[in-house]
């Protein structure tokens, strides 16, 4: 019975000492971020409000829940951020970024020095006042780094959004 219950702490003091190795230290440099969409040339908004505007719409094929609502309601999500940018050609960008760290217990993701994993919905508001998202990526942060894939099933992911399904990220 020694034998368990010493095998089970220093199990457990092993696995809380990986836990706070992955932790960043103190002081430490925000992530950086890469975006290999390429620049866009879009300059952060000082306190447009047009994030709200876009959560308080609605999507066409969504007319049940608006958006900020079945944003912000998804369960799958720890961290969620939006934030607001104005494009070269007067286009306004509403990026939405939803996020997890990893699982305390999946050791091969965080043996590979992921983080957390995660979506960003853009979406875009043109002059005229239309809006719509155009694109969805996948974010993984690896060793600091943010870097984005884009995820070609737009509506699939929409769709898990707004029926809180978990993503397969």
């Amino acid at each position: 019975m020694r034998k368990m219950v010493s095998a089970a702490l220093l199990l457990t003091l092993a696995l809380a000492g990986g836990a706070f190795a992955a932790l960043p230290p103190a002081g430490a440099k925000p992530a950086q971020v890469v975006n290999p969409h390429g620049a866009s040339g879009a300059q952060p908004l000082a306190g447009g409000g047009l994030a709200e505007v876009i959560r308080s719409a609605t999507l066409n094929n969504y007319r049940s829940m608006k958006v900020g609502e079945a944003f912000d309601r998804y369960s799958h999500f720890k961290v969620k951020a939006w934030r607001e940018a104005r494009g070269a050609a007067g286009t306004i960008y509403v990026d939405f970024c939803g996020s997890t760290p990893t699982g305390f217990l999946d050791f091969k993701t965080r043996r590979e020095g992921i983080t957390s994993k995660g979506v960003e919905v853009k979406f875009v508001i043109y002059p005229n006042g239309e809006y719509g998202i155009v694109m969805v990526s996948k974010t993984v942060v690896k060793d600091g780094r943010t870097t984005r894939y884009p995820m070609p099933d737009i509506k699939g992911v929409v769709d898990a959004i707004y029926a809180n399904k978990k993503l397969d990220l």
